[in-house]
This record gives structure tokens, C-alpha cells and sequence, in this order.
């Protein structure tokens, strides 16, 4: 995260992270909901907070920030993420969060994922659900293994594709390699 350009966006996305790790875990729910309200809080809030801390004004007493919340939002303006947040990617593997971005799974699903069938990957669900031990789980079912099956399945066909800004970089890469070779005339 690029620290000059923070937005209040970039503050409410650490403290969405640090809640969605925080419910794969199991942590206390007053606290993830304290964290996914501090998101909220900040997100909808009419002005720049890191422009607000960069001039040395404090901010106005905002909705679900205490004192913990608010300590978290001066570390994050000044140093782009916090420690907590370093301190969860150490406890939960990055894998096991990244499984947050298929349709349908949330931190409570992709806890039981882990917990309860050792499921890190996308490929191990795949795997998972394709060996139809997904729909066994409390609060799956076979309907909804199908339907995670198809999202992890579409999810790794977005993977692989790539932007056509991205494959331009690519051919641009290789045209200027093959000419200056000299084992090619044309």
C-alpha cells in the first residue's frame, strides 16, 4: 500500500482483514463486529482522515473508534498496515484468507473449511468438493457443494486469464526481444 496515497478505503479494507482473520479463528464476535463497524465508520466518513492526522489535527470523536481502533488508524496512516494485522497472517497462512474471494465463502464457511476438512487452498477445495466431502460439513449441503464447486471453478478461470494490458506488456516484451536477435531476419 502505497503510504502517500492512504484513503479512508485503505484504513476500513486493514480493519475488514483483520476481522475476517479474526472470525476464521474464532476470536471473540464483539470484537471482529467492533472491527467490521470501525470499517464502516471510517469508510462513510465524509472527510480525508490521513489528511486530517497529517496536519496534526485529531480526528472528531467518531462512532464504534475507541481508543484501540483509533491507535490502529494513526499506525495504518503512518506506516500503511499495523502489527495485529502482521501478527494474523502469521497465525492464519494467507492461502486459507485468499479463499475468502470465492462467491459464497465467508470467514464462518471457510473456518469450518479449515478446521474441520484442513482445507488451505483453492485446489483443496476443488478437490474437496469434487470428492463430494464438502456437502458432510454443518451448513453445507449437497446443493451448496455444487454451487462452491462452480464458483471455485470459475474463480480459477479468472486466475488465469490475464488483462489485455497485462498481455500487451507480455507481447511487447517478446516482439522487442525477437528483434533484436540476430538469429532472426523477419
Amino acid at each position: 500500500m502505497d503510504m502517500q496515497n492512504i484513503s479512508n478505503a485503505d484504513i476500513a479494507a486493514v480493519f475488514n482483514e483483520i476481522a475476517d482473520i479474526l472470525e476464521i479463528e474464532g476470536a471473540n464476535p464483539y470484537r471482529v463486529r467492533a472491527y467490521r463497524n470501525g470499517a464502516r465508520t471510517l469508510e462513510n466518513f465524509g472527510r480525508d482522515i490521513p489528511s486530517i492526522l497529517k496536519s496534526g489535527r485529531e480526528l472528531p470523536k467518531l462512532p464504534g473508534i475507541g481508543t484501540d481502533l483509533l491507535g490502529k488508524v494513526h499506525e495504518i496512516v503512518q506506516t500503511g498496515t499495523c502489527k495485529l494485522l502482521g501478527r494474523l497472517h502469521k497465525e492464519v497462512p494467507q492461502a486459507i484468507v485468499d479463499l475468502l474471494a470465492i462467491a459464497g465463502l465467508g470467514p464462518k464457511r471457510v473456518r469450518l473449511l479449515y478446521h474441520d476438512l484442513g482445507i488451505e487452498t483453492v485446489e483443496q477445495l476443488l478437490a474437496a468438493a469434487r470428492a463430494g466431502k464438502v456437502r458432510h460439513l454443518h451448513g453445507f449441503g449437497a446443493r451448496t457443494e455444487q454451487k462452491l464447486l462452480a464458483a471455485v471453478e470459475a474463480h480459477l478461470r479468472r486466475a488465469q486469464r490475464s488483462t489485455i494490458d497485462a498481455a500487451t506488456a507480455q507481447a511487447e516484451k517478446l516482439v522487442q526481444y525477437l528483434r533484436l536477435s540476430p538469429a532472426i531476419s523477419r
